[in-house]
């Protein structure tokens, strides 16, 4: 009898072991879980901040028309918190660069001259950060209307 109290005693560990290791990996898998739901959440958050950004400089364009650019290439990234000419918004920044004039802008009827205008806002929350760009069409009433839309994706 002494002999199967033994074996009883070290099945009991053996479970007890086994059952401890799938207690383990099940606590690993839920804290990677939550990490990419953290990850997520910051993403969305982030992405927030810079559409209502990029609204906020539209309403910009209606109160004056930044200088036209020789170079008009997408403005590169900065890392932490941007200099001007980046403007601060309530919910981040933006970037107004004037493309020009253009008869031919999208949306609008042909032949119609109107001032087309690249809008960039970048979110105020540096982990996750992203990055909007519309293209916005003034015409003489100087209402913005926009004509395209992107994000753009991380660079690094």
């Amino acid at each position: 009898m002494k002999r199967q109290q033994g074996v009883v005693l070290l099945l009991a560990l053996s479970l007890s072991l086994l059952l401890g290791l799938l207690a383990a990996q099940g606590l690993r898998e839920a804290l990677m879980q939550q990490r990419l739901m953290g990850e997520q959440l910051a993403g969305a958050r982030a992405f927030e901040q810079a559409e209502a950004s990029l609204i906020e400089g539209a309403a910009l364009l209606s109160t004056r028309l930044p200088e036209r650019c020789s170079a008009c290439l997408p403005p590169g990234l900065p890392d932490g918190e941007p200099a001007p000419p980046w403007q601060a918004t309530d919910s981040g920044y933006v970037l107004l660069q004037n493309l020009g004039e253009s008869t031919r802008a999208a949306s609008m009827p042909a032949g119609q001259p109107v001032n087309l205008v690249r809008v960039t806002a970048i979110s105020r929350q540096v982990h996750g950060r992203r990055v909007l760009e519309a293209v916005h069409a003034l015409d003489d009433t100087a209402v913005p209307r926009r004509i395209s839309w992107r994000q753009r994706l991380e660079e690094d």
